[in-house]
């Protein structure tokens, strides 16, 4: 991904309101190649189906779903489509002030070395695991940094989203069901919350139903 692609992104991301997800925009779905139930050509023929304009597999350490789409995509018709668009995509445990925390990783150059840390499918360690350094590493990759589901971890997320934006994220992962109701839909007043706690900083907010299971319509 160039630093065009990243313009472009954050454009896409501008747009996204409470409705993008989970039936325009998907930022947050996991594969077999972590921790998810669908193999990455299930999620793909799923993204057809749906309708999806854009989406990202973000597994755990792993960027192996991308690249097997990619090989995919360039051997059929649907790569000269628009829509479906598959962004590069990755989430990366770290800590934020103390907090271990999930970082969504966007838009980047999946072969980039700054990245290389990141995606042997184990965590990382020492200085490479501080949030700092993780946003350092998905910048230089030409990446956008996303906090994860902010209200899910042990420190409130206006803390986390403080230390987030002087750390230089792009965007927080504003609209997400915690109640992970069969019915997607972002969690009422919480989420009403965050995107006013992002707005304050100047944050993005993107949206994912964060996938696990056989559908790319609840977690």
């Amino acid at each position: 991904m160039s630093n065009i692609d990243s313009i472009k992104l954050k454009k896409i991301i501008k747009s996204i309101t409470k409705e993008s997800c989970p039936n325009t925009i998907n930022f947050h779905i996991h594969s077999t190649y972590s921790d998810g139930s669908l193999t990455a050509k299930e999620i793909y023929n799923q993204a057809i189906e749906l309708n999806i304009d854009h989406y990202a597999i973000t597994d755990h350490h792993s960027v192996d779903a991308y690249i097997e789409l990619s090989k995919l995509e360039d051997a059929t018709l649907n790569y000269k489509l628009s829509f479906p668009k598959l962004w590069t995509g990755i989430e990366i445990t770290c800590l934020l002030k103390g907090c271990l925390v999930h970082v969504l990783g966007l838009g980047f150059d999946h072969k980039s070395k700054y990245l290389s840390p990141y995606i042997d499918n184990k965590s990382a360690i020492g200085n490479e695991l501080l949030a700092s350094t993780v946003v350092d590493s998905i910048h230089k990759a030409n990446g956008i940094a996303v906090l994860a589901h902010p209200a899910r971890y042990k420190l409130p997320f206006d803390i986390l989203i403080d230390e987030a934006s002087k750390l230089g994220f792009d965007a927080v992962e504003t609209w997400y069901n915690y109640e992970r109701a069969n019915n997607w839909i972002p969690s009422e007043f919480v989420c009403d919350k965050i995107f006013d706690c992002a707005n304050s900083y100047s944050l993005l907010s993107t949206c994912g139903t964060d996938s696990h299971g056989l559908s790319l319509l609840r977690r």
